[in-house]
């Protein structure tokens, strides 16, 4: 019996492991898929996989790219295909932002929202997706969530340029057009830093 319950310990205990190395496998993931999309550049299944990935790493250059080239390829992707992507019953990191972004492209932002709650409730101190409840919360016209949000992001890293725009977002919602131009500035100079290229449509969106 004692030996029985120590296995039982020991299975769990290894679970939790797996599951602590996959919370951190994103990148091993990107450079597994990035050979993929050498091997076959127009697999529009493998090029959602990168934007995906590129997007949970904070990566929003990356991310773009990969956004338009998706919709080179297969304009109707994100608006019908990305359903294919959606796992309504998982706690398997990569496929809960597979699904929350399927959502967010599918246009259902309450279910996008909720399955970004799920990725917060594994992953607390992830700036990134604080950031997109942030931004899902500000196209609900929740400011003060929103709000709520950015306070506990920059809690955890102040040089969060999607952050730093929506906080600009919301000072000029409010009328406060010097914090909003100091907020613009302090996006632009973290986007340049980056050396990104073609994301100035995202920023612009956020109006």
């Amino acid at each position: 019996m004692i030996l029985k319950h120590k296995l039982i310990i020991f299975i769990l205990f290894f679970l939790i492991l797996i599951n602590l190395a996959y919370l951190q496998d994103l990148n091993s993931l990107v450079e597994y898929y990035e050979l993929k999309h050498r091997e076959n550049p127009k697999d529009p299944d493998n090029i959602f996989n990168l934007l995906v990935l590129y997007g949970a790493l904070g990566n929003l250059g990356k991310f773009y790219d990969y956004y338009n080239l998706l919709n080179k390829i297969d304009p109707n992707y994100l608006k019908e295909k990305a359903k294919e992507n959606i796992k309504e019953n998982t706690n398997n990191v990569f496929d809960l932002y597979k699904t929350a972004f399927s959502y967010y492209f599918l246009g259902e932002i309450e279910k996008s929202i909720y399955y970004f709650h799920k990725l917060n409730s594994l992953k607390p101190n992830d700036d990134w997706v604080i950031s997109y409840l942030a931004y899902l919360y500000y196209l609900k016209e929740d400011y003060s969530k929103v709000e709520s949000l950015i306070n506990r992001g920059f809690e955890i890293n102040e040089d969060n340029e999607a952050l730093h725009a929506l906080r600009c977002a919301l000072y000029l919602k409010k009328g406060n057009y010097f914090l909003a131009l100091k907020e613009y500035f302090i996006t632009m100079n973290i986007v340049q830093r980056k050396g990104y290229k073609n994301i100035w449509e995202i920023l612009r969106g956020l109006r």
